[in-house]
């Protein structure tokens, strides 16, 4: 049984831990243990950071130092999370100095940041740790749709976390159809729904169009705002056929053979019918 732990951070919590329920549903049927790090906050996003550079790492110092505490590499399935957290690795692992500075701070905590726990993203960990012929012996249900592949923009932004062509091959595990469309690479907007909602409903409604358009029949992607993005707001986009989307453990669940509750897929609020 491989063993991993799990950063909630935000976005498992409060109405959305049912996608944290879905992703141990699946892990589970790969047999990984997925304890949670408790000790871990919120990364804080790019606002702390705004502010504060020092305070980012500090905070993110101190996820990482907790996971290590309990000698855990961590899994982070957010990714704006990974972005920001994989950032204050870098600056940590390459910077001798800020690293005893925070460390004197994690101290008072018993917490040391020694830079030896790997961060996972749970694309990569799926594709990767776990592989591909892995998780194909466990397919119970062909997935015979197109699906248009929405890696995230915050995925793409640490160099060599990902590969070029990982969901896609994904998708086709699970039986789907890999459908290529123009909006694929942007930004999905959700980070400014709070402050230019105008602009991100914009985004939405041309990315969900650009798939559209290109034959998708469903949206899949591995960040959970993006998720929630195109699941919550394509009414207030004006969009007036809908596009079904699918969290990536989603779609893999739905692939093992788990039924609406066990997949996630009976909160949605655009239906999803494959």
């Amino acid at each position: 049984m491989r063993r991993i732990g799990f950063y909630r951070g935000c976005c498992f919590q409060g109405l959305d831990f049912i996608l944290f329920e879905v992703i141990k549903n699946v892990l589970n049927r790969l047999n990984v243990e997925l304890p949670e790090v408790r000790k871990t906050v919120c990364c804080g996003g790019n606002v702390i950071d705004e502010e504060s550079r020092f305070l980012s790492v500090l905070i993110n110092g101190r996820n990482m130092a907790a996971a290590e505490k309990e000698n855990l590499d961590l899994l982070i399935s957010c990714n704006t999370c990974f972005m920001v957290i994989n950032r204050a690795k870098k600056v940590l692992d390459e910077n001798e100095e800020i690293k005893e500075k925070i460390n004197r701070i994690l101290k008072e905590e018993e917490l040391t940041y020694t830079g030896n726990l790997k961060l996972w993203h749970i694309l990569p960990f799926l594709t990767r740790k776990i592989g591909f012929k892995e998780i194909e012996r466990e397919v119970r249900r062909k997935l015979p749709v197109k699906m248009a592949p929405f890696y995230g923009c915050h995925l793409r932004y640490p160099e060599k976390v990902i590969k070029d062509g990982e969901l896609e091959k994904l998708i086709e595990v699970c039986g789907g159809v890999p459908t290529e469309f123009e909006e694929s690479n942007t930004c999905c907007g959700y980070h400014a729904i709070y402050t230019d909602r105008a602009t991100a409903l914009k985004k939405i409604k041309k990315i969900v169009e650009s798939a559209k358009e290109a034959g998708a029949e469903v949206i899949v992607t591995p960040c959970p705002l993006c998720f929630k993005a195109f699941d919550l707001y394509q009414a207030d986009a004006k969009i007036k056929e809908k596009l079904p989307v699918l969290f990536l453990p989603e779609m893999v669940a739905l692939a093992f053979g788990m039924d609406e509750i066990e997949s996630g897929i009976k909160y949605h609020k655009i239906p999803v019918e494959i």
